[in-house]
């Protein structure tokens, strides 16, 4: 791997593991909802998520056809053009349902435990 692309995926993992302790710490949705930092912070990473999955060579990607990488870059384009438009309960289960395997994924590419 490129040392392009291993930079790409390691802020992608931070971010994925930011968003991830950040709706941890939460607790619920409740919670998260009513949380405006928390929110706001975990929307940012989400579109820094996209905005890196988007800077990824199409070799990458389509070598790796499981991960929904236009949807990454959907959700980041929603975050950076219609922020007031992002569904809390969409943002929430991202987090809870499918940052786990991105990360999990990130981890195996880069080697990390």
């Amino acid at each position: 791997m490129n040392e392009r692309i291993e930079t790409i995926l390691e802020y992608m993992l931070e971010d994925a593991e930011d968003a991830i302790a950040y709706v941890d710490e939460a607790g619920s949705l409740d919670a998260f909802i009513e949380d405006v930092k928390t929110r706001k912070a975990v929307i940012m990473s989400l579109l820094n998520i996209g905005e890196m999955a988007n800077r990824l060579p199409d070799k990458f990607t389509s070598a790796h056809p499981k991960l929904p990488w236009a949807k990454m870059v959907a959700m980041r384009n929603i975050a950076a053009h219609g922020y007031h438009q992002m569904s809390d309960q969409v943002v929430w289960e991202t987090v809870k349902d499918s940052l786990p395997e991105l990360v999990q994924f990130l981890r195996g590419q880069l080697s990390v435990d």
